[in-house]
């Protein structure tokens, strides 16, 4: 028998324990202590790794399954209850690490705050990405924790987060205890399908600009440790490296960090310190 007929007590469990969690738990605000980036918390790691790795394998199990505009790949019987109890494991985790997050987010607003695109959202990512694929004309102004192309992501991911937990819940108590009208399941059901196809596409190129592509090798490990070298920080993230110094989040006084060799200098000059980034954060 599915786990979903089995044990649905825990795909509602799941947000209460997310919201439980983030109201007990105690956060560690972003520092620069000594050479290094203290970038994430474990509260942040958890509800970063518990989310993604239930988008993922929901996903990987929606695709063997079949949605409304896509074949499956096992035919009823006991693979499809294996894969749909994947499925319902997945759902768990990605619940309680949506909620986590929500949470979080409540409590600290500035930590939602700094995920959200300003205005200078596209210029941003055009030069960002003009520069990242070789077009030396474009000069890149300091980025904040997250760069502008980022944020914007954020806004897909976050519309479809919220589909999937609406629509998900709503099958999930249809399947239980609810009966809901044909028609009505119909569009439900297509919502969350095109809202799973949207976040694949956001999966994928998240994990490839975050963990494939080359010139993310050096932050990526933080989402593990919590810490990123302050070379990286000086070279992507000089904006963000400002407001901690004006913040008074920096500790030890590190040597300047030179450009790598055959690197040409930033827009800037030259690489910036966290001295020079105490002197801009307190202009």
């Amino acid at each position: 028998m599915p786990w979903f007929d089995q044990f649905p007590w825990l795909i509602a469990l799941a947000p209460f324990a997310g919201l439980f969690l983030s109201a007990v738990v105690k956060r560690r605000d972003p520092a620069v202590i000594g050479d290094r980036v203290y970038r994430h918390d474990p509260p942040a790691r958890v509800s970063h790794w518990t989310h993604a790795l239930g988008v993922g394998f929901c996903l990987v199990s929606g695709i063997v399954m079949g949605a409304r505009f896509t074949p499956a790949f096992v035919a009823d019987g006991p693979d499809a209850i294996l894969w749909m109890n994947v499925h319902f494991v997945a759902a768990v985790s990605f619940l309680f690490g949506t909620f986590f997050y929500l949470g979080n987010t409540v409590i600290s607003r500035y930590r939602f705050k700094e995920h959200l695109p300003t205005r200078h959202a596209v210029d941003y990512t055009i030069r960002h990405y003009g520069r990242t694929i070789g077009i030396k004309k474009f000069s890149m102004p300091p980025e904040d924790k997250y760069f502008e192309s980022e944020k914007v992501a954020y806004i897909m991911a976050l519309a479809c987060s919220i589909l999937l937990v609406v629509s998900g819940l709503v099958k999930a108590l249809a399947h239980v205890v609810l009966t809901l009208p044909d028609a009505f399941m119909n569009v439900l059901t297509w919502t969350h399908d095109i809202a799973a196809a949207l976040m694949l596409l956001f999966f994928v190129a998240h994990v490839f600009f975050a963990v494939i592509a080359p010139f993310s090798w050096k932050t990526f490990p933080s989402m593990f440790t919590g810490w990123m070298p302050l070379g990286e920080a000086e070279k992507e993230h000089k904006g963000w490296l400002a407001r901690l110094a004006a913040m008074g989040r920096v500790e030890g006084a590190p040597a300047p960090v030179a450009a790598p060799a055959g690197e040409e200098p930033s827009d800037t000059g030259s690489s910036q310190t966290v001295s020079a980034a105490v002197e801009q954060g307190g202009q």
